[in-house]
């Protein structure tokens, strides 16, 4: 069901991730082009670095991101992938569709060679693409590419945008009851960012690709509708005469057009 894969070539719910993304985004992107950002600018005030911002969510002040790494050292331990296996479970039980797809990925979806299938493969996978989310090491497009992925699943079960605030729902839920989260507003109003954010990123990326089917759909129809036009002309290439011509017209006689 919810994957977070990328490899486009696959039917999986969620192959693992097929590329590294770069130790640090920002790197790439400084105000210079592909210059490394510098703690500061030319007025000496601190500006954005790679250690203050997470890349997928530029809401986040500096403040919150570092509020979101101390808590994330706090909850992620071994217990965590129970956590996240429970948002998979819930949303499984709350939505049919979402039932659907995990019963059938064992058997249409089984070709998928890293074997990310079950609720248990999707939250192993959900913790590790965390880690790196909150290391920055992930970018926007990544995670919408994840959810480009997932447009197989709207042609066989009807997946739907539902699903996915459906999910974020139960994420966010489940993540501030957390030891570590619970206790502090900013902490709690941070992750809640964060969550919303990454996940609005992969619906995103899941809805563009829906709608390229979409239009890719349409045009081929009408194609295929014109090129049936083309072959019945083909057929019947006398059709036109006998709609205009009298087909009383003696063959060697003067032709006259039938007065309608």
């Amino acid at each position: 069901m919810i994957s977070l894969s990328v490899p486009r070539t696959s039917r999986s719910l969620s192959p693992a991730m097929a590329r590294s993304a770069p130790s640090s985004p920002m790197t790439r992107y400084g105000p210079g082009g592909l210059e490394p950002m510098s703690g500061r600018d030319r007025s000496g005030s601190i500006s954005l670095s790679p250690r203050n911002v997470i890349p997928v969510c530029s809401q986040l002040t500096p403040s919150q991101v570092s509020v979101v790494r101390r808590s994330w050292r706090h909850i992620n331990t071994k217990g965590l992938i129970i956590v996240l296996t429970r948002c998979f479970s819930r949303l499984e039980s709350n939505c049919p569709i979402v039932s659907q797809c995990f019963q059938s990925a064992t058997y249409s979806l089984s070709t998928n060679p890293n074997g990310v299938r079950t609720v248990a493969d999707h939250a192993k996978y959900l913790l590790q693409l965390l880690d790196k989310i909150i290391e920055g090491d992930v970018d926007s497009e990544f995670l919408r590419e994840i959810g480009a992925n997932h447009v197989c699943l709207k042609h066989e079960s009807g997946f739907s945008t539902q699903e996915w605030d459906r999910f974020q729902e139960i994420m966010v839920e489940v993540i501030l009851k957390q030891d570590g989260v619970k206790q502090s507003k900013e902490t709690s109003r941070a992750w809640r960012l964060l969550i919303c954010s990454f996940i609005e990123l992969i619906r995103d990326g899941f809805d563009a690709q829906v709608r390229q089917f979409r239009r890719k759909h349409s045009f081929n129809a009408h194609v295929q509708y014109f090129e049936n036009i083309e072959k019945r002309v083909g057929v019947c290439p006398s059709r036109k005469i006998s709609l205009n011509v009298d087909p009383r017209t003696p063959p060697n006689g003067v032709r006259k057009y039938s007065q309608y």
